[in-house]
């Protein structure tokens, strides 16, 4: 039999269940780990247990699971993790939304890298049928933000939706093996020499935080952060219950990695990463803005903290095409982009006018 024929028997064998529940989704959680355990290029946000904890937390009423989930040979193979939102009021917009994302803005966590989870080896065959399943549903809008150019969903939509999608953000992200200081511009390594000898002075040290203490460095953290963006007219990340509830619950999970500047046993600057087996992901920060304010600790505790990273890659994650403060530390850039696509542009519109006209009447 040749591998055309092997590959039609296979993909005829597909058979797929839509995930309309959460208990449903609780049932696949295992095997849906396996197969992100054996892909390289999945990452923590598109696990189960990432997808799990922001159902549990951000979940709405109005809001309805739609994930599918294929088996062959009674293993599951792939997962593309989706729900719609409904919309309460006319036109009654249906968006979907990947699994992970679409919660409000002012309580944001920023799952970024969300895509369909595919069983190595049989990317090809699968794509194909998901098409079919994608095109089936009944939406108005797809939005699926912070997606890789290489990644399964854009592939999927270029082919359902004739999509050209447009990549103005990159992912930027360091290879540690291949990281060297002196490989960065003159003006970043002479602030970081500056930096250190400043932190000398006062007998500062660089570390990475025991679990038993994530606790007192997420207060700080916390403090520190929302400071400083309230000095700038924001509330800041940590100013909404339901991040500060998401994020309660991985404070003392081994995904979570913390690496501080301490002086007199006090933290003047703090990291906080998420961690899978290859890759730290830089996720927030916050440091002592009215005390240290010319001190550069946000160089110098990133640049300690890819010198003495253990993981395989560190990762800034999302960041702008130009001018990202990101660019400065060497990361390999790829590209990415955040989707809108309107399936049905009239009814869009008219969605967007009548919320238009709703919010100058109230």
């Amino acid at each position: 039999m040749n591998s055309n024929m092997m590959n039609n028997k296979t993909c005829n064998n597909i058979t797929w269940r839509l995930i309309s529940n959460i208990s449903e989704l609780y049932e696949i959680k295992e095997q849906w780990q396996a197969i992100c355990q054996k892909l390289s290029s999945t990452t923590l946000f598109s696990s189960p247990t990432w997808v799990l904890n922001w159902h549990h937390v951000y979940w709405q009423e109005n809001w309805q699971l739609s994930t599918l989930a294929g088996y062959i040979n009674d293993e599951l193979v792939v997962v593309f993790p989706s729900y719609i939102q409904h919309s309460k009021q006319w036109p009654y917009l249906k968006v979907m939304y990947a699994l992970g994302q679409g919660e409000p803005e002012e309580a944001e966590i920023s799952s970024e890298y969300c895509d369909v989870i595919i069983s190595p080896d049989f990317e090809s065959i699968i794509l194909p049928n998901l098409q079919e399943k994608l095109a089936a549903f009944n939406v108005d809008k797809i939005i699926w933000n912070a997606a890789l150019q290489n990644s399964h969903i854009i592939k999927l939509l270029e082919k359902v939706y004739v999509y050209t999608p447009i990549f103005n953000h990159n992912r930027y992200r360091i290879k540690c093996s291949n990281w060297k200081l002196q490989d960065l511009s003159k003006n970043t390594r002479s602030r970081y020499k500056r930096s250190n000898n400043q932190l000398n002075k006062i007998n500062a040290e660089f570390n990475w935080i025991n679990s038993d203490d994530y606790g007192k460095y997420a207060t700080f953290l916390i403090e520190y952060h929302q400071i400083l963006w309230e000095s700038r007219g924001h509330k800041g990340a940590f100013s909404h219950p339901n991040f500060l509830s998401f994020h309660d619950k991985y404070i003392n999970a081994e995904s979570v990695k913390i690496s501080a500047i301490i002086v007199d046993d006090i933290p003047i600057a703090v990291n906080y990463y998420f961690g899978d087996d290859t890759t730290l992901y830089f996720y927030q920060s916050g440091w002592d803005s009215k005390n240290y304010a010319n001190f550069s600790l946000g160089l110098s505790l990133h640049l300690w903290s890819i010198e003495n990273c253990h993981h395989k890659y560190y990762d800034f994650m999302m960041g702008d095409i130009n001018d990202s403060y990101k660019s400065k530390y060497g990361a390999q850039q790829e590209l990415m982009t955040n989707i809108a696509i309107k399936i049905k542009p009239r009814k869009v519109i008219i969605n967007m006018v009548t919320n238009k006209i709703r919010s100058l009447i109230t």
